[in-house]
């Protein structure tokens, strides 16, 4: 039989995804984890501030068959979800250590607080692993016009909506 256990990219304990701090625009990994991608184990990776949402890139297949960023506002009644995504650089016949990056959803409308982590970007490479995903909803009013800005709005804003999800011991993300 064999063993296609090298398949399975995955967080081999939970990073704890959170928000900084209260007020912040930033998610941290609050636990020190591990992940899986293509076989190879990353280093422990301890408690520290993720790359900032506004660095986030959209996954193929782009609109128009243009690779483009995401916008950089999240409009009223919108939703985006966004994967961090674990990489682990091979060189030769050593790994590198991790690297972290965003990818972005398109924008869905945002039905009420239901959050769809169908939605979660998947990474294309054999070497990245999603760590997990944020969903954020902006939940003003179309009269309001309030914006959620990526990297800039906080996380824990009025009528905004942000939802945590490791992707450890899950299945199908």
């Amino acid at each position: 039989m064999e063993d296609n256990n090298y398949a399975i990219n995955e967080c081999l304990s939970a990073p704890g995804l959170a928000i900084f701090h209260a007020g912040s625009a930033t998610v941290k990994y609050a636990n020190t984890f591990s992940f899986k991608a293509n076989g190879r184990v990353s280093a422990s990776i301890t408690t520290a501030a993720a790359p900032a949402l506004s660095t986030a890139t959209l996954v193929a297949p782009f609109p128009n068959g243009t690779a483009t960023a995401p916008a950089t506002t999240l409009a009223p009644q919108m939703g985006r979800t966004y994967a961090l995504v674990g990489s682990i650089a091979v060189s030769g016949s050593s790994s590198a250590g991790a690297v972290f990056s965003w990818l972005a959803s398109p924008d869905y409308s945002a039905s009420g607080d239901l959050v769809n982590f169908g939605n979660v970007p998947q990474p294309s490479h054999a070497y990245d692993c999603v760590i997990g995903a944020v969903s954020i909803l902006n939940l003003n009013t179309v009269a309001n016009g309030t914006t959620f800005t990526p990297g800039t709005t906080a996380l824990d804003t009025t009528s905004i909506t942000t939802t945590y999800q490791d992707n450890y011991a899950i299945t199908g993300f």
